[in-house]
């Protein structure tokens, strides 16, 4: 498949929009029981109480967040090809924000 037709494309913008949600919802979530609570641990375990049972590891969210993120980039850019205008700027704003969160993910990481 050479070329992928403008409807199919779109869809991809929609799944990457999708993806994107994910790693943003989890940051979100972090910074919201990083105001509630006093000491790390008590963010931490803030932060836990948000999350479903199996992305209480250490770093499960974060591996969560991603591949959520690599998933993203890689439908918005085979996306990049779409000729409007409004979709091409909602991609650009996708590879921007999931760029920026997967070196952010990649930095806690360190």
């Amino acid at each position: 498949m050479k070329h992928l037709d403008a409807p199919i494309l779109k869809v991809f913008t929609i799944l990457a929009l999708i993806a994107t949600s994910v790693p943003v919802t989890i940051y979100a979530l972090w910074i919201k029981a990083a105001n509630l609570g006093n000491t790390q641990a008590e963010r931490v375990a803030i932060f836990y109480t948000y999350l479903p049972e199996f992305l209480h590891g250490r770093w499960n969210a974060t591996y969560l967040s991603i591949v959520f993120c690599i998933l993203a980039i890689i439908l918005s850019g085979k996306s990049m090809k779409i000729p409007c205008r409004w979709w091409k700027a909602l991609n650009i704003l996708i590879l921007t924000v999931t760029g920026a969160l997967l070196f952010l993910n990649l930095f806690s990481m360190m």
